[in-house]
């Protein structure tokens, strides 16, 4: 019965090293997040220059430095666009790797309240078999058996009690 300590200290190790590496992944999500605003913020600040310089150009008498910083308004605006679609792309790799390490230590955490369960419900038909063998007695245990008719009755239905239970756990698990 013990086998399931060793499945249960699987999950466990499995379940830890997941953690680990989730807890890295939202480092990374938050420093991407932080890129992100900053980027975001930067192609502002470039949105609105081009747009004053654009409109200090169309009044007409525009110096040759304007237009000048108005082509690296226009270059700037199209590297950060460039860059915010390289930096959500990125966004979307880690919180879809996000989103697998959540599921997994999910599944993990499902079979573990499963495997406990097992073991519980293995651990009380044993100790059901136990008691069973102790009132109904066995060839070395007793030399003289009492006769008890409900007995069997009883320990027919106690059996069937745990075969239902056994069917429950496993439909309500699957």
């Amino acid at each position: 019965m013990d086998n399931y300590g060793e499945f249960l200290q699987r999950l466990d190790t499995a379940a830890a090293s997941l953690k680990t590496r989730q807890t890295k992944l939202n480092h990374i999500l938050w420093a991407v997040r932080t890129a992100a605003d900053q980027n975001d913020f930067g192609f502002d600040e470039w949105t609105k220059r081009n747009a004053r310089l654009e409109a200090l150009i169309a009044g007409g008498g525009a110096s040759a430095g304007l237009t000048d910083l108005h082509g690296v308004s226009v270059n700037m605006k199209t590297v950060f666009r460039g860059r915010s679609e390289r930096i959500n792309a990125r966004l979307a790799a880690v919180q879809a790797k996000i989103d697998q390490v959540s599921g997994s230590l999910h599944n993990l955490e499902l079979s573990k309240q499963k495997l406990t369960s097992s073991r519980e419900l293995a651990g009380e038909r044993a100790r059901l078999s136990e008691a069973m063998l102790g009132l109904a007695g066995t060839a070395e245990g007793i030399a003289v058996a009492t006769p008890d008719g409900g007995l069997q009755d009883d320990l027919k239905t106690a059996r069937e009690a745990v075969v239902l239970a056994e069917a429950l756990l496993e439909v309500k698990g699957s």
